[in-house]
């Protein structure tokens, strides 16, 4: 059961494609994880799961103190190679993680535990019924769909697989000032450059990302029936990032 059709953003956005084709370079940790000093040696599978681990604990603080009885099933918007996803499995009895990508989605399905469910998925529906779930997390994914129209969409469906009184954490970055058409216009070019090159079995040089006024998304999570709307931004432990999260919930009221 997803949205309605009205509601829906059908066509999947050209970042399905592009992360489809980034499972396949090498050294994907890096690809996933940016880290300038691991670009030439990259990350040990010891050394990337470490960091989910050490990422997760800093995300569930900041969570457990929005939702303190935070349990029960989550869904994961984006999994990847599973960074994140084996630190949720220990947390939740089941952990429902959603990707664009069967290369990452098998990657990641070889490093975690057996409470993981794993979903390809091609658009922003999440493949669960109505009110069936009890959080939706989704961290470094968002700000890489193709526009706002996608978040909002996967925000909606979000709100309809909850739970009445589940939650979200969700990972949307703020813009802090307008981007100028010059900046624009080169910044697709390298967008359009990159995917071509990944086409051809190059390593990307460039992927969306995009960021957003806080004034847009609290309006959002409002006008879709969220309730207690909070936006926190706090840095992780493992290499100092600002990572900026909102949190909502469904309402108990909800049908």
């Amino acid at each position: 059961m997803g949205a309605s059709a009205g509601d829906r953003v059908v066509d999947p956005p050209p970042s399905t494609d592009e992360w489809r084709d980034i499972a396949r370079v090498p050294n994907l940790y890096y690809h996933i994880l940016s880290w300038p000093e691991k670009e030439q040696e990259g990350f040990t599978d010891e050394e990337f799961y470490a960091t989910g681990v050490s990422d997760w604990e800093d995300f569930r603080s900041q969570w457990s103190h929005y939702a303190p009885d935070l349990g029960g099933t989550v869904v994961e918007i984006g999994c990847g190679a599973g960074r994140l996803t084996r630190a949720l499995a220990s947390d939740f009895e089941t952990v429902v993680a959603l990707d664009v990508s069967q290369d990452m989605i098998d990657h990641a399905r070889s490093h975690c535990p057996d409470n993981v469910e794993f979903e390809m998925v091609d658009g922003t529906d999440i493949p669960r019924p109505d009110g069936s779930v009890d959080a939706v997390f989704s961290a470094i994914v968002l700000q890489h769909l193709e526009t706002f129209d996608h978040v909002r969409a996967y925000m909606r469906d979000a709100l309809r697989a909850l739970r009445p009184d589940g939650s979200v954490m969700l990972n949307i970055s703020m813009a802090h000032k307008p981007r100028g058409r010059v900046e624009r216009a080169r910044t697709e070019f390298q967008i359009w450059r990159s995917r071509r090159g990944l086409k051809k079995g190059k390593v990307h040089q460039k992927v969306r990302w995009n960021e957003y006024p806080w004034e847009q998304v609290y309006k959002t999570l409002q006008e879709l029936g969220y309730e207690n709307v909070q936006l926190r931004m706090f840095p992780v432990r493992s290499n100092g990032w600002q990572h900026q999260f909102w949190f909502a919930q469904r309402p108990s009221s909800s049908a």
